[in-house]
């Protein structure tokens, strides 16, 4: 190529040095407009990049709206559940598992659905029946101001069916913390499929609100199909939908829920069951029982849990109704505690029986007629146990 005075590239061309030692160019000795500027800037310290915090994650960069702090999986172990063995010790028909919901406890769950499966069903048909009442452990809540602590399956970083008012959005969850119930879950069922000869179509689970939701996810997910699900006023996780499979269309699930829930919407639950219609689950049964809101109990509910257990196979006696009632015929422990939640509310230091935390008055608190009750005193709690008698 021409080096001549009319060569284009005579002003790109770098001048001669020593290969021995190149010194560093200046911004006027550059040999490319590029590697100028970047000296150029070098020089006025712009590409010093920011350094980024060790423990730091891509999502926090991206998303610190959706920062949260890591709380502790779980304990070791589930707290000590509350049994009901079978009372003819010579036949064990199955066992059915029940969750209860966000602040209760499995006795809590228990003072509510012995008595009312008495009624339906009869003492003869309960008496081969195991139910195992599951106690969830007590988790702090990142929902709530000051993050109070509370038995739950899980925690929520949302509160979308209380103070938000969307309860037609599902809540944000810590899964981690739903994976950890969900293995502790499967033990469980192992360990009563095991007394049963390894007879895993003879146990079932079934929960209400957040022990629904926490239901669905361990029959869901157990590699094995089990009897059947009560799912009470609860939904399908979509975490849960992601790990359902082709072997779980002849799961057996009972689903239960209020037309007027404003905790977790009628609406939620029905697009969650759909998916799982889409998902080829042929044995998918679904109440919804008009005016009914969050967890309030009714003969309709009852009935369809009696319906349940029967399709399971684990009771022979038929219901003693002809078909569900309605709900505004209440049962008898709905009519007593409504009485009696009046009477315990002046005692919450001026607040009434809604408090500002819409989730700690969830499914089973209700249920057990605990919404809104204080932590009483030894005389208002003495009467509290006198009126649930376990059958």
């Amino acid at each position: 190529m021409d080096d001549g005075p009319t060569s284009f590239f005579q002003s790109r061309r770098p001048a001669e040095v020593d290969t021995d030692a190149l010194p560093t160019p200046t911004v006027d000795d550059c040999p490319t407009p590029l590697l100028a500027a970047m000296t150029g800037l070098h020089k006025l310290s712009l590409l010093r990049m920011p350094t980024t915090p060790e423990k730091s994650s891509c999502q926090e960069l991206l998303s610190p709206r959706r920062t949260r702090e890591k709380t502790r999986i779980g304990p070791r172990s589930l707290p000590p559940p509350f049994i009901l063995q079978p009372r003819d010790g010579r036949h064990h028909a199955g066992t059915v598992i029940m969750l209860h919901g966000f602040t209760s406890s499995g006795k809590q769950l228990a003072s509510g659905w012995i008595p009312a499966l008495a009624r339906r069903l009869g003492q003869p048909a309960l008496s081969s029946l195991k139910l195992v009442f599951l106690n969830a452990p007590v988790r702090a809540v990142s929902c709530y101001e000051g993050s109070p602590r509370h038995p739950a399956w899980h925690d929520y970083y949302t509160d979308h069916g209380g103070a938000d008012g969307t309860p037609e959005v599902e809540e944000e969850i810590d899964e981690g913390q739903l994976a950890w119930s969900r293995a502790k879950i499967h033990e469980v069922i192992d360990g009563e499929a095991e007394l049963l000869g390894g007879d895993y179509a003879r146990v079932a689970i079934g929960g209400a609100s957040q022990g629904c939701c926490t239901a669905l996810d361990a029959a869901l997910t157990h590699p094995k199909l089990l009897a059947g699900v009560f799912a009470s006023f609860g939904h399908v996780y979509k975490s849960t939908l992601r790990a359902v499979g082709p072997d779980k269309t002849a799961l057996k699930i009972f689903a239960f829920h209020g037309a007027c829930d404003h905790c977790i919407a009628a609406s939620l639950a029905l697009r969650s069951y759909a998916e799982l219609f889409d998902k080829g689950l042929e044995e998918l049964r679904v109440h919804v029982e008009p005016k009914l809101t969050h967890c309030q109990p009714s003969e309709a509910e009852s009935f369809v849990f009696a319906e349940a257990l029967r399709a399971w196979g684990l009771v022979a006696t038929p219901a003693m109704a002809p078909g569900p009632p309605s709900a505004s015929t209440p049962s008898p422990r709905r009519k007593v505690r409504q009485r009696r939640v009046p009477q315990i509310a002046p005692a919450m230091s001026g607040t009434t029986a809604t408090s500002g935390n819409a989730k700690a008055e969830d499914s089973s608190r209700m249920r057990s007629g605990q919404r809104g009750r204080p932590k009483a005193g030894a005389a208002i709690e003495a009467a509290w146990q006198a009126e649930v008698e376990l059958v």
